[in-house]
């Protein structure tokens, strides 16, 4: 055998074993890719499930919270209505005639009236009230008419000893307030129970 033959020969086992070490090659990237491609399918499989996961979460809280925001802007302008009923009791209270206002009045003055208390009369009541002394006087009050109730829009204030009690319809309705907003309510919306 010729070195030409040889060399030849040696050629050739090495193209031979080149060959079937790039085919080893090939075999394990095309695997390597292979498996590559499953894992980032199973990944992306994840992340969408997650992400479908996560997007249903979203809508619930959104859905959630948009039913909280109505529930609450419905109770909010329920209360409003029933607060302007309220605000009407008080106007009623305000447009009794003469006789029943002053009446009104005394009562209220006589529940927290003490001995030597002075009553001072709104301004824009002065007239209205003109028989206040006569009632309290007939209902044994222990009190005095005197002055003006500077800064009062209606009724009078009892004044003694460092107290300042307003009675006025005002008042009266604020007094009662947390005992009739939700007598209202249940007049107003008698399904709300």
């Amino acid at each position: 055998m010729a070195i030409a033959d040889i060399i030849t020969r040696i050629e050739q086992d090495a193209q031979a074993e080149a060959d079937e070490l790039l085919a080893t090659a090939r075999d394990r990237a095309d695997a390597m890719v292979a498996a590559a491609k499953t894992e980032a399918e199973h990944d992306a499989a994840r992340i969408r499930s997650r992400g479908a996961e996560a997007a249903r979460v979203e809508a619930e809280t959104l859905l959630a919270n948009a039913r909280l925001a109505a529930r609450d802007g419905l109770l909010g302008a329920k209360r409003e209505i029933a607060e302007r009923v309220l605000d009407e009791a008080r106007e009623r209270l305000e447009s009794l005639s003469d006789d029943e206002y002053a009446a009104f009045i005394a009562r209220e003055v006589v529940h927290v009236a003490v001995p030597g208390q002075v009553v001072r009369v709104a301004a824009a009541d002065k007239q209205r009230l003109a028989s206040l002394g006569e009632r309290l006087a007939a209902a044994g009050a222990p009190v005095t008419i005197s002055g003006e109730a500077e800064g009062l829009t209606r009724g009078v204030r009892v004044e003694g000893d460092g107290v300042r009690v307003e009675v006025s319809p005002a008042a009266y309705v604020a007094e009662r307030h947390d005992a009739l907003l939700p007598l209202a309510v249940r007049a107003l919306f008698p399904e709300e129970g």
